[in-house]
């Protein structure tokens, strides 16, 4: 009998499924079931043909578990699932790796803190920047440093998405959180990280595909701007897809845009290796973004805080 972990995994047909496959795999650990809403005949076969189970529901997976005892569940499923789908596992007593965010309130994130305490089970969270070779080097650079004012910084990420990105759950802010808990959660976790708690905030522009906020960190003064660029529109003014991040720090840029192949493998080993990341550093990211837009929701501005970028 195999004496490797045993994983599940929520949401297998989805983006980021794959490289949860691919991370489970590096650590040799057995994936042995898979749910999703929507798998076809072809799927099957493949997953089947790995000696994986398919299932459509968690429900399915936590009968499952009761015979086979799973390890840990993976959920890659839609963001506004998330919540239930961890406390659900916490009651089965299965450990839980999670991509963000875990939840959209701080409201959720309470209800995941009091699920985990009444469990003998975990709950992780993939936070993968904080392993991206780039952010650890910049990091240790500000941190070594030692400035009479704050940093001056621009955070820019740029992407492209087709128009079923716009048409999924992804496109609605009741299903994904909005723009900030589907692509700015990471960057405002190694924000607060880099330069600690924020004191002040402005909120220039929220959309669904745009945001610009101004953010006063302990030691630094952040503009972060975030675009999500519609591929189509691209095509018909013959312009290439765009994918683009950096930080650009005191006039000096550091750019990141590659270096994303290994960062969930190396997220699933720090788990494993007792230093995941968990609830309380998850809470630091969802409560700023969620403070952000509720401010945001009620009118309320600040005073400009980076009158020099």
């Amino acid at each position: 009998m195999s004496n490797k972990l045993k994983f599940g995994l929520l949401g297998a047909l989805g983006y980021i499924a794959p490289r949860h496959i691919q991370a489970i795999n590096n650590i040799n650990a057995e994936l042995i079931c898979v749910s999703d809403l929507d798998f076809n005949l072809a799927q099957q076969k493949e997953f089947h043909s790995k000696n994986v189970e398919t299932f459509n529901s968690l429900e399915e997976m936590i009968k499952y578990h009761q015979q086979h005892s799973l390890d840990y569940i993976s959920i890659c499923t839609p963001n506004h699932l998330h919540t239930e789908q961890i406390i659900t596992c916490l009651e089965n007593n299965i450990n839980v790796i999670c991509e963000k965010p875990l939840a959209l309130s701080i409201k959720d994130l309470d209800k995941i803190r009091k699920s985990e305490l009444g469990s003998s089970a975990s709950i992780f969270t993939i936070m993968q920047l904080r392993f991206h070779e780039s952010i650890i080097q910049l990091k240790e650079k500000i941190t070594s440093q030692s400035l009479e004012e704050k940093n001056e910084v621009i955070l820019i990420y740029a992407t492209t998405r087709g128009s079923e990105f716009f048409s999924s759950w992804r496109g609605s802010e009741n299903t994904s959180g909005g723009i900030l808990f589907e692509f700015g959660i990471h960057y405002l976790d190694i924000l607060m990280d880099i330069f600690g708690q924020v004191i002040n905030f402005n909120v220039n522009k929220l959309s669904l595909n745009q945001a610009n906020v101004l953010i006063e960190h302990e030691n630094a003064k952040v503009l972060i701007m975030i675009n999500v660029l519609s591929k189509e529109k691209l095509e018909e003014m013959g312009q290439e897809e765009v994918l683009y991040r950096s930080f650009t720090i005191n006039g000096e840029e550091f750019e990141f845009t590659g270096g994303f192949q290994d960062l969930h493998t190396r997220s699933y080993e720090s788990i494993l290796e007792g230093k995941g990341f968990t609830v309380e550093d998850a809470s630091k990211s969802i409560t700023q973004i969620s403070k952000i837009m509720d401010e945001f929701e009620k009118g309320s501005t600040y005073k400009p805080i980076l009158n020099n970028l």
